[in-house]
């Protein structure tokens, strides 16, 4: 079994159809996609029957988030327990995706969900007053619920090296379906994360195929800065890889912007 399927099939009990949405951990061969013109987002629903909610949906992210409209609410702070892991990264051609180690936790009102993967997208998938990040790292998280939770942290050019992200891309394979497991090699994805932890949240959906509904979005509102020269490396290996904004509809969304340090 390879390095990454293994690290995938040792999880505990995550959500189902975010197991499904990984061809790896099931054995499946899903229609093929991509972020392409003939089987892009735009085409996503047609392509097989379990994709129909990329086309149907009405609860589809990435969204549009404008901080004039949205509801502010009393402070849930995220809670990140996060620890070191080997690093293991995979180059799927449309994204660049880590797996991870067991033992990392999200915790936000109550609950507990287990980091499960860390995805890139370049540019960023969601909008905050207009405007789209350089770029956008996921940290999808899943518990034995069957909940998904993932954290969306917004990446700008700046002067600061993010250290983490470029161990990262020092061992991304560039060649689509290749993969890399570095034994000796640890990464935390709290360095991927801002200092103030303020957020968005509403309610979603995967924004790849089979864009399953039912996700708790947790957006920050401050970005993270990385050099140049990373945000470009980062392009060169996944190329465009978001889904548009989808529409909004009736959802709220919600803002935690008054949690203390």
């Amino acid at each position: 079994m390879p390095a990454f399927t293994l690290a995938l099939a040792i999880f505990s009990p995550l959500a189902v159809a975010w197991q499904q949405a990984l061809p790896e951990a099931t054995g499946n061969q899903p229609a093929p996609w991509s972020y392409g013109v003939d089987d892009g987002p735009d085409h996503w629903g047609g392509l097989m029957p379990a994709y129909a909610l990329c086309t149907h949906g009405e609860r589809q992210s990435p969204v549009a988030i404008d901080s004039d409209r949205v509801i502010y609410s009393a402070c849930e702070p995220l809670r990140f327990r996060y620890r070191s892991s080997t690093l293991l990264v995979r180059n799927d051609g449309p994204v660049l995706r880590l797996g991870y180690d067991r033992g990392s936790y999200l915790v936000v009102a109550g609950l507990s969900y287990e980091l499960v993967e860390v995805r890139f997208h370049v540019p960023g998938e969601h909008a905050l007053d207009g405007r789209i990040a350089a770029a956008e790292v996921q940290l999808v998280h899943g518990n034995n619920r069957g909940d998904i939770a993932v954290v969306a942290v917004p990446v700008q050019r700046g002067r600061r090296s993010n250290q983490t992200l470029s161990r990262i891309l020092e061992h991304a394979p560039a060649q689509a379906g290749a993969q890399f497991y570095g034994r000796n090699i640890g990464i935390n994805p709290l360095f991927l994360l801002p200092a103030r932890k303020d957020y968005f949240t509403y309610e979603g959906s995967l924004t790849h195929p089979p864009c399953t509904e039912g996700v708790h979005w947790y957006v920050m509102a401050t970005p993270v800065e990385v050099l140049p020269e990373e945000l470009d490396r980062l392009a060169g290996l996944i190329g465009g890889n978001a889904r548009p904004l989808q529409a909004l509809g009736s959802r709220v969304i919600h803002s935690n912007s008054a949690c203390p340090p």
